[in-house]
């Protein structure tokens, strides 16, 4: 099998600066032994001659012979990729390697062949560059996995650079289409909250470039859509994506679909040659269908497994957070997150019934936590604590905040910025960025005098939130929370 014909997948996620790495390992078949013994014994001669140069200075010398170390580890590369094999366990034939690689958050891209496997990698906080191969090789146990490896260090900038090649030579997999594919085929049935209110918000127009970055079921951007605009549509849930496209679809030369989390809106739309846009749109929280469908597990209304991720795809579950945390953790994440008092009574019984037996289904974790705290009025006395377990397995607060922070750079001037929250959480950071965006100047009890506002660059459209009226609340109850704030950049 030549390179060319080599599976490629890119993460939606750039390197965030930190050192990446090109890791290569392959089968016992992949490479004859000779190879390997030419390529250790030529790689420990330049290892050597690099250490003379380093100790006497010369920086011609050590960069031509870090040169020619790249290019015989390119040709070792270069073989083990274009190896045939019939093997049983041909590792593009392992569903599980590939699902493991591209639900790894470190993964920033990877090449598959037959008998090697090549990964670009930015290892995160938790694991190193061995605890991330170990998983990927623990994925395919049956394959016969050489011992020899390839690890080698790149700057965030060449490993960013091989992300766009291989977008640019168009190497990469549909991976995110064949999700969509893959997705639940049931009705994706959305009731959109605050639908006139905020596109209205947006001032669509024909001729306008506007985002919804919270695409699910495509209700705000129908709207949009029909008053002429061109839309930008983002989700990270593939069911979201292919409801939308379906629903979307009279409208398909000017409405763009993106799969990702709204967190990297303006690096996504950047990529794709889009540098200002005439407003942005985003529906925080989670939808109705995610709710409903017990096999998503974010609702304790139906049992189903403890899952809770908005991105099927993403790493880590509500399970594995409850059956891996430690107590005071999980303290941490029901208080921060739910507010709920009784956090660490929880987290303690939690931990106590985790030793016995994992915890793995919704109805299995809604009674545990209705046995520390009774029921008090209407409220389920586990609905703090799943919520505040979902906005932890997705992160919604460091995305809302990540949106937030780059959302007004992408607006043009007289571009606005909406933004809808589900609980006071949400809106408080939404709140707090807007005072700072809109305040022309600041002052401090210890200053003389207010100063100039550095981050002053956008005006208020709304001082109190829009929030839903009475005709909205009857036919769709679950819109009671919703708030919306506007502003327009300046």
């Amino acid at each position: 099998m030549s390179t060319a014909a080599a599976e490629f997948w890119i993460s939606p996620h750039t390197p965030g600066g930190s050192t990446c790495y090109r890791v290569v390992c392959w089968l016992r078949c992949a490479l004859p032994e000779e190879e390997l013994h030419a390529w250790k014994a030529g790689k420990a001669e330049l290892l050597q001659r690099m250490s003379e140069a380093g100790t006497r200075g010369s920086k011609g010398a050590l960069n031509s012979l870090s040169s020619s170390l790249k290019a015989l580890n390119s040709n070792l590369i270069d073989k083990a990729l274009q190896f045939c094999t019939r093997a049983e366990h041909a590792l593009t034939r392992v569903r599980a390697l590939r699902a493991g690689l591209r639900s790894d958050s470190g993964v920033l891209g990877y090449c598959l062949s037959e008998a090697a496997l090549q990964v670009w990698l930015e290892p995160t906080a938790e694991n190193g560059v061995e605890e991330h191969l170990t998983r990927w090789q623990a994925a395919a146990p049956e394959a016969d996995w050489s011992p020899e490896r390839l690890i080698e260090a790149l700057s965030p900038a060449e490993a960013y650079e091989w992300q766009e090649t291989c977008r640019a030579q168009g190497l990469a997999d549909d991976a995110e289409e064949a999700a969509e594919e893959a997705a639940p085929a049931a009705p994706f049935r959305h009731v959109t909250v605050l639908a006139q209110e905020a596109v209205e918000a947006l001032l669509p127009a024909e001729g306008k470039v506007l985002v919804d970055a919270t695409l699910g079921g495509g209700g705000h951007t129908e709207l949009m859509l029909r008053a002429g605009a061109t839309v930008w549509g983002i989700d990270q849930d593939p069911a979201a994506r292919r409801a939308a496209k379906e629903r979307l679809a009279p409208y398909a030369d000017r409405l763009h679909i993106l799969a990702g989390n709204f967190r990297d809106t303006a690096d996504m739309l950047r990529r794709n040659g889009v540098a200002e846009v005439d407003g942005l749109l985003a529906d925080i929280g989670i939808s109705s269908p995610q709710v409903d469908a017990a096999e998503r597990g974010f609702s304790f209304m139906a049992d189903g497994p403890l899952d809770m991720r908005m991105n099927p795809s993403a790493p880590r579950s509500a399970a594995d957070i409850v059956n891996t945390a430690g107590e005071e953790e999980l303290a941490d994440i029901l208080w921060q997150y739910g507010e709920e008092r009784a956090s660490r009574a929880i987290a303690r019984r939690i931990v106590q019934q985790r030793a016995k037996a994992p915890i793995t289904t919704t109805l299995q974790l809604a009674e545990l936590i209705g046995s520390v705290l009774p029921r008090k009025g209407k409220q389920h006395p586990a609905t703090r604590s799943f919520q505040a377990l979902r906005i932890a397995v997705n992160d919604e607060l460091g995305a809302l905040d990540a949106l937030l922070e780059s959302g007004i750079s992408l607006l043009k001037s007289g571009g606005r910025l909406a933004i809808i929250t589900f609980h006071s959480l949400e809106d408080r950071a939404v709140k707090r960025c807007f005072e700072k965006l809109t305040r022309p100047e600041i002052d401090r009890p210890e200053w003389p005098a207010p100063r100039p506002n550095p981050d002053y660059t956008a005006r208020l459209i709304t001082r109190k939130p829009i929030t839903p009226g009475g005709d909205e609340l009857s036919a769709n109850p679950r819109a009671r929370s919703a708030k919306l704030r506007i502003i327009e950049k300046i």
